[in-house]
């Protein structure tokens, strides 16, 4: 039995049935899953790193169907969003939005005691009154890295301060990757919300940015990294923004057909 080794460095046994959902769900085209699937079994080995066995995945779709491997790159996408945690601030207030949220971001807001900013702030009336929300966007770039309980306890310590001058009704906790079983216990003991890439089962941040239908400039396979990072200091979050407006590609310095082909990708991307 082949062995993988995660990111947190932990080895379980290796499913192709877990492989072969994946690319179910990233939307690859069914007529070449099962070809993605041989490619990748003919480079396992025991104890082979997760992140290689989504290079290798990659490196075919990137040959055979370019587009498609945009879309299975989500999660490394994210993750490209840094250095700074700004890009993905502004990419889960889009996130949130979708769920019927107005949103504010890196707000100054007085507390009982001391001001503070806030990463996102999300309102919008609900049945039960009006819901405002103190999001803390919690981003990491390095994989296997997890959210810890000092992130959940000066979360909590925040809203408690700010909550009665503010209005607000709860506070999240919104990370890129997972988070530890202590924060966890300790959001549903204090009745915080915990959003990490898995958890909950239903409704954590991948869930979320499925059925929002965006995805970040970071998914477009064929930008450099530093062409990357010129978008995202110019505030071109989104792969739909490309899409209504070609010309954000100017600034860039690509060539006419390599354009072409990069803006086919973000049509492709968002479903276009």
């Amino acid at each position: 039995m082949i062995t993988v080794t995660k990111a947190s460095g932990t080895r379980e046994p290796f499913s192709e049935e877990k492989l072969r959902l994946s690319i179910q769900r990233a939307g690859i085209p069914a007529d070449i899953q099962d070809q993605v699937i041989a490619h990748v079994n003919s480079k396992l080995y025991d104890n082979i790193p997760t992140s290689e066995i989504y290079q290798h995945l990659g490196e075919f779709l990137a040959s055979s169907n370019p587009h498609a491997a945009a879309k299975y790159s989500l999660k490394q996408a994210i993750m490209a969003l840094g250095p700074t945690g700004y890009p993905f601030e502004n990419f889960i207030a889009e996130i949130v939005k979708t769920q019927g949220y107005q949103t504010e971001l890196r707000s100054i807001i007085q507390g009982a005691c001391i001001g503070h900013e806030i990463d996102v702030i999300a309102q919008k009336e609900s049945k039960d009154g009006r819901e405002k929300v103190m999001i803390e966007a919690k981003f990491h770039n390095l994989p296997g890295t997890k959210t810890t309980i000092h992130v959940a306890l000066y979360t909590k310590s925040r809203f408690d301060d700010v909550r009665l001058n503010n209005n607000f009704t709860q506070a999240w906790i919104i990370t890129n990757t997972k988070a530890t079983s202590d924060v966890i216990a300790y959001a549903q003991c204090s009745s915080m919300r915990i959003i990490s890439w898995n958890y909950p089962e239903k409704g954590n941040l991948r869930d979320l940015i499925e059925q929002s239908g965006l995805a970040p400039v970071t998914t477009l396979t064929d930008l450099s990294l530093n062409q990357m990072q010129k978008l995202l200091e110019q505030g071109v979050i989104l792969c739909k923004d490309v899409c209504k407006k070609p010309s954000l590609l100017d600034t860039l310095g690509i060539e006419e057909e390599k354009k072409k082909h990069i803006l086919s990708q973000a049509a492709f991307v968002c479903n276009l």
